[in-house]
């Protein structure tokens, strides 16, 4: 037979719709998660190209020399230096770290060296088979690499339910999510050209722990989901998985 699979990070779109604290979390937003192939933008990819560092020690990019970033601020041209760096071509476009962003997602990738990367789990959960990829996986705990582009709450990821899902999926009781902060970021100026920009790493982690409701959490918040799922006929455009037993 066949179930319909849940990435949770569809499920934590729903629950940052259904708790009302985002106001640029709508309900259409969440059906656009669905229904809609997703496109990469400037954000997804210099997190990508940080990952990429830390997942290989040795990422495909090429070298890009120093330059000048052309700008306009306040109705006026401007320019700036930028330090030589290297670009990471991705989903149609490109991102650009400079070597001291390069040289803090190495100094991370060798604090956690033995760890394995990208390693991706499933759990049918009755309803749906619900599936999440870690990033990464150093002994018994769970790490979760977030680029941040502006002031970081840590409420954010206190209430996510990805935390709680992974623990779950994997079978760990703890979860770290480690945050780097490119200080200063502007999406109309900077792009995904990050060059010049300081990357702070924020130290402690944000550390989540097993609970004992956390497994009814999860199902309930699943159940939630698929019933809103099933009202707004949205149920086609979940893949469907093979299940036996």
């Amino acid at each position: 037979m066949t179930k319909p699979q849940v990435r949770v990070t569809l499920l934590e779109s729903f629950r940052r719709y259904i708790s009302g604290e985002y106001a640029y979390v709508d309900e259409q937003s969440v059906i656009d998660n669905i229904t809609k192939k997703f496109e990469g933008n400037d954000y997804t990819r210099i997190g990508t190209a940080f990952h990429s560092i830390v997942e290989t020690g040795k990422p495909i990019c090429e070298v890009v020399p120093e330059g000048e970033r052309h700008f306009t601020y306040y109705n006026k041209d401007r320019t700036e230096h930028v330090p030589c760096g290297r670009k990471f071509v991705y989903d149609g476009g490109e991102a650009i770290l400079d070597i001291p962003q390069c040289k803090i997602a190495l100094e991370y990738r060798n604090e956690h060296i033995k760890a394995f990367h990208e390693v991706r789990e499933y759990k049918d959960f009755g309803r749906a088979i619900v599936t999440g990829c870690a990033d990464m996986i150093d002994g018994v705990e769970i790490r979760d690499i977030k680029t941040k582009y502006s002031t970081v709450s840590a409420d954010d990821y206190i209430n996510s339910c990805q935390w709680k899902y992974y623990l779950e999926l994997f079978g760990a009781d703890t979860f770290h999510f480690d945050l780097f902060v490119f200080e200063g970021y502007n999406k109309d100026k900077h792009k995904g050209d990050v060059r010049g920009l300081q990357l702070s790493r924020i130290d402690p982690p944000i550390t989540c722990y097993r609970y004992p409701q956390m497994e009814n959490d999860n199902k309930a918040l699943l159940d939630d989901f698929m019933e809103w799922v099933e009202y707004r006929n949205l149920l086609s455009y979940l893949p469907k998985v093979e299940t036996y037993g």
